[in-house]
């Protein structure tokens, strides 16, 4: 999967991507950072095809992925995102059946053992039946992954997964991604806010500013102070912690 020369802008209105060129780890974990605004979201609907470039293309196995269907895109991109909308008190079991649809006409024909096997595999079998609502955020964003990992994706897309998260709900669902990573060669893309986090997951970066590519590279290639301070317009320094490695910390400007 890759971006050729990118833009992408609403009529009238300046570029929110800009000349954007770089090929996402096929098999490998991918962590898109960078300033609010600077147009991390927006990368993730280009590549999922939910948004056409204005000019410039987005392919997938060599394919321009505007020519693929919504039930074929569906079955080779899977998404967990910040938000849902869920209706009528849906059970656990329901939303993942939601990840099956690519496969089936109507929800009401997915049987429920078909789910099972993605219920497992974020540890929530026993949850089957229960209201997703019932369950805590951490929990529910399971739930979600579950749902997309129903789909049997090549690549998984995370749009700011841990944001409503506590730190050990965020470690748990990170360590699970890490894990499906490892264990199924799932392509991993995730926009995330905590740099931190983002360096210690992944195996490639990319460092977007103001809509355009800054720095792609492996997490020792964007250690660096001025790289990151230029990038997010704040003093940044990094320190080394006993027992973790490289933190990346703010100065007071």
């Amino acid at each position: 999967m890759e971006l050729k020369q990118v833009n992408y802008g609403y009529p009238g209105s300046k570029n929110l991507i800009t000349d954007f060129t770089a090929e996402v780890p096929t098999g490998k974990i991918l962590s898109i950072i960078g300033q609010n605004g600077a147009g991390k979201s927006t990368l993730l609907k280009l590549l999922m095809g939910s948004i056409s470039p204005s000019s410039g293309t987005v392919e997938i196995a060599g394919q321009p992925i505007a020519a693929l269907s919504n039930r074929k895109r569906a079955a080779k991109i899977a998404l967990v995102s910040q938000q849902h909308q869920v209706y009528d008190e849906m059970t656990v079991k329901e939303v993942v059946k939601t990840g099956r649809l690519p496969f089936h006409s109507l929800l009401a024909t997915i049987p429920d053992d078909e789910v099972q096997p993605f219920l497992k595999t974020v540890d929530l079998a026993d949850a089957s039946d229960q209201p997703l609502s019932s369950l805590s955020g951490g929990q529910q964003q399971r739930v979600w992954l579950a749902a997309a990992l129903a789909q049997e994706p090549q690549y998984l897309f995370l749009d700011e997964p841990t944001t409503y998260l506590d730190i050990r709900y965020q470690h748990d669902l990170m360590a699970l991604i890490q894990k499906l990573n490892a264990e199924q060669q799932l392509t991993v893309v995730m926009v995330l806010h905590d740099i931190n986090q983002a360096l210690k997951m992944s195996d490639q970066l990319w460092l977007i500013k103001a809509g355009q590519l800054i720095k792609a590279g492996s997490p020792a290639a964007i250690l660096d102070e001025q790289l990151l301070s230029d990038a997010f317009e704040l003093p940044i320094r990094i320190v080394t912690i006993e027992n973790y490695g490289p933190y990346v910390i703010q100065l007071t400007a």
